[in-house]
């Protein structure tokens, strides 16, 4: 009788810990803490600026592209207005609005330039944010880049 009680606790056993093992999986490394995906590597010869560099003058060489994000909010009117030297060639204009769930009413987002570089020597990325139909008054948010091609 005992050698039965054995087996049976035996087998008792094993199962809880067999149901227990399914349950149990490696931890997440940091639980609670959201994970994002890893940022898209840049590739060589690209150069990306944003509001932080503002009047900042960088050096690049040509057939390199530079890309431009600035914070926007084209809800509001406001917009910015690029222009650039004959060296440079916008070849991309895009809008990426931050909130992608289009829930958000009035939420602004990033407005994309790629530029190309075209021509060697100094070449300027100015942009105005303003409402189009209001008149420049020389106190709108302003950038500027100067981008040296070499």
């Amino acid at each position: 009788m005992n050698h039965t009680r054995v087996i049976a606790s035996l087998g008792i056993i094993c199962l809880i810990a067999a149901a227990f093992a399914g349950c149990v999986g490696p931890a997440p490394v940091n639980p609670g803490v959201p994970t994002t995906p890893p940022t898209p590597a840049v590739p060589v010869g690209h150069l990306v600026v944003t509001e932080k560099q503002n009047t900042a003058t960088v050096n690049v060489s040509l057939s390199s592209i530079v890309t431009v994000r600035l914070e926007e909010n084209p809800t509001t009117g406001f917009e910015w207005n690029l222009t650039t030297t004959p060296g440079l060639k916008v070849i991309k204009d895009t809008y990426e609005p931050s909130d992608t769930t289009g829930k958000l009413v009035g939420s602004g987002g990033t407005h994309i330039w790629d530029i190309s570089t075209v021509a060697i020597g100094e070449q300027k990325i100015m942009a105005v944010y303003k409402r189009s139909w209001e008149p420049t008054s020389g106190n709108e948010t302003a950038f500027s880049l100067t981008v040296v091609v070499a």
